[in-house]
């Protein structure tokens, strides 16, 4: 048996539910986030690589459901557009805060897929802003940009978002007065 066996087995055992919740977190809907999850999962181990350590797969799998994430979401939303509605989105939450889940995730999921990556890895990953720039491949001040528009969409769409750290990633821009006084 090859090494990358124990490490798959140990990786979906273990560490199965929390990627599972990372997907959804992006995605938000459990179907689409435990597909996610199986399709990087395939990915990663499909590829020869050494994945002789559960934490190096484990990254490997979350940057995969990432791109899958970013990459999918444009072709998702031309297929929703074309199915018939299957679910009746008026009836009632089962418990007093799954109204408040619902508002969130559709919030969410309203957010371009950059934005809501950003808000994702920031803060549910609860990475700095220079590990999520890395993550996305994108500069320091872009995911900070990105994260300024996703937090004022969330405030309108929910109200107040985010504690004091939230503000603190955000560095205000000013632009030099040009022509005089």
């Amino acid at each position: 048996m090859r090494a990358w066996h124990g490490v798959l087995d140990t990786l979906i055992r273990e560490r199965r539910g929390a990627l599972v919740g990372y997907a959804y977190v992006l995605c938000g809907d459990r179907a689409a986030a435990e597909d996610l999850v199986h399709d990087a999962i395939i990915r990663t181990f499909s590829r020869a690589r050494r994945l002789d350590e559960i934490h190096r797969a484990e990254g490997y799998v979350r940057r995969a459901i990432l791109t899958q994430f970013l990459n999918g979401r444009k072709s998702e939303a031309i297929w929703r557009a074309k199915q018939p509605l299957l679910v009746d989105r008026d009836a009632e939450p089962a418990d007093a805060h799954a109204g408040e889940h619902e508002e969130m995730v559709a919030a969410l999921r309203a957010l371009p897929p950059r934005q809501c990556a950003c808000v994702v890895l920031r803060h549910y990953e609860d990475l700095s802003t220079e590990e999520t720039a890395r993550r996305l491949g994108v500069s320091v001040g872009s995911v900070k940009r990105y994260l300024h528009d996703a937090l004022e969409t969330l405030r309108a769409a929910l109200g107040e978002v985010g504690g004091a750290d939230v503000e603190d990633d955000i560095v205000p821009v000013v632009a030099p007065r040009r022509g005089g006084a």
